[in-house]
């Protein structure tokens, strides 16, 4: 395995900040010695045994604490998008139609699909469940496990879930909401007739709407609860899709045209699992600091061909075939999703995935191919990127890139092999001569017909000249 390199450092296990002589709590200050908050104890602790054992008990419970607050730091998978990222872009991580979780739970731009949710919830129990079984028993079981989990579930947010501090109320709106959620897949997963009779699925606006709002990074629940309350309803209700897992990945892939399966480990909520539908599915793949950069019209005049692999597991598989001098590159197609998309999914990367933010390497790699809109076009009209404005596709690029400043990239074997054919001399220009002049036969045609043109021109002039003499 590669090293992994980041813009993230770590500190060591000892931090003595600009004092790396100092290696104990216990140093001296004015002349005195000092003892921290344990002074009282430190002065007779060698010559009474039951002190010292007192002493070591205390500093034992207290980095039991200690650790106890690392590992809850270390539970938290939802962030709430902070800094220069959220003052410019801020629509970009909002919900616009539904709140899931307690981050923006209550606010009213988002009433609307409160009523929409409490509709789908009955419709879940009464329709679905109640066929199965008695109601209250299996709402019970709902309410038994989230109560078990209370503490876990907070544990999965930054900030948010601490605002509502009664269990009754942070309870209800994580049941609702998964509720709501388990309703939607599973009607999704129905014959689509049926979405003509709901009010939701039936305008195709609030569908795009709700899916949008449930890749948002600071839009979600703890992945687990949900694969745990959901592994509590009847094999009859769950149909084909005994795997939660599984009914999320038909929901989210039907816009995100992958055909990767999701990582096999449990992802922390939807918006790592879109991630994991999206990007590599290993994890190891090394990183290293890239040195050279050439846009695409650039490496298109050292005759690199560019085109869209006939095979795409993923989005983020890019290759550079030497031999048959083609950069592949899968297919993007930007619509009015695809920046929100993006900037969530990077910035998830930048909180959980320091030194494999694999979604920030692709944009790194997109933003140094697209240096002008000509660089687009040629994107474009390779099948590359799908749009129809290549100032706008070189605009988007620029302004996701420019949240990722960091060089280090699992591209840089990539840009390395580009580099060593690019300075190439004898690569530079014949191939791409050829190509341009050369390519089809009616290129060919109107390049000789130019070249007789210019040389029978020529001709006459150089008559016409001598004929005055």
């Amino acid at each position: 395995m590669g090293e992994i390199r980041s813009p993230y450092f770590s500190l060591g296990q000892y931090y003595y900040g600009d004092n790396p002589d100092i290696h104990s709590p216990y140093f001296s200050y004015g002349g005195e010695d000092y003892h921290g908050d344990n002074a009282e104890i430190h002065q007779d602790i060698y010559g009474n045994s039951y002190n010292a054992q007192q002493f070591v008990n205390r500093n034992v419970q207290r980095q039991a604490r200690v650790d106890s607050i690392h590992e809850q730091e270390s539970d938290v998978c939802i962030y709430i998008v902070g800094g220069a990222l959220r003052k410019s872009n801020e629509a970009m991580y909002s919900p616009q139609q539904i709140s899931i979780g307690p981050i923006y739970h209550g606010n009213r731009n988002l009433r609307f699909m409160e009523r929409k949710k409490s509709k789908y919830y009955e419709q879940f129990w009464k329709d679905r469940v109640s066929k199965e079984r008695e109601r209250k028993g299996a709402e019970d079981e709902f309410w038994d496990a989230l109560t078990k989990d209370e503490n876990q579930i907070r544990q999965c947010y930054e900030d948010g879930s601490h605002r509502i501090k009664s269990s009754q109320r942070f309870l209800d709106l994580i049941l609702y909401d998964a509720v709501f959620i388990f309703e939607l897949f599973l009607k999704y997963s129905e014959d689509r007739e049926e979405f003509k009779k709901d009010s939701i699925l039936k305008e195709p606006w609030l569908r795009l709407a709700i899916r949008r709002d449930l890749i948002l990074f600071e839009n979600q629940l703890p992945f687990f609860i949900l694969e745990k309350l959901y592994e509590l309803l009847p094999k009859n209700i769950k149909g084909e899709h005994t795997d939660f897992k599984a009914l999320a990945c038909s929901y989210f892939k039907l816009h995100l045209r992958s055909n990767l399966s999701p990582a096999e480990t449990m992802p922390k909520h939807f918006t790592d699992l879109v991630r994991s539908l999206l990007s590599f599915t290993q994890n190891d793949k090394s990183v290293e600091l890239i040195k050279s950069f050439h846009s695409a019209t650039k490496l298109r005049q050292a005759g690199v061909k560019f085109k869209v692999p006939r095979e795409r597991d993923c989005l983020l598989g890019v290759d550079f075939r030497r031999l048959e001098t083609e950069f592949h590159i899968p297919k993007l197609e930007i619509d009015g999703n695809t920046e929100r998309l993006f900037r969530n999914l990077m910035a998830m990367e930048k909180r959980l995935y320091p030194g494999r933010e694999y979604i920030c390497h692709y944009i790194n790699l997109l933003s140094i191919l697209v240096v002008k809109p000509k660089d687009a076009k040629l994107l474009m009209k390779n099948k590359i990127v799908i749009h129809n404005d290549e100032v706008a596709v070189r605009d988007l690029i620029y302004s996701l890139a420019s949240d990722t400043i960091d060089r280090h990239s699992c591209y840089h074997d990539i840009f390395f092999s580009v580099d060593d054919y690019y300075k190439s001399s004898w690569a530079k220009n014949p191939s791409y001569f050829i190509e341009e002049f050369f390519g089809n036969f009616w290129k060919g045609v109107g390049t000789v017909s130019a070249a007789g043109l210019l040389i029978l021109t020529l001709v006459q002039t150089i008559c016409g000249i001598l004929g005055l003499r």
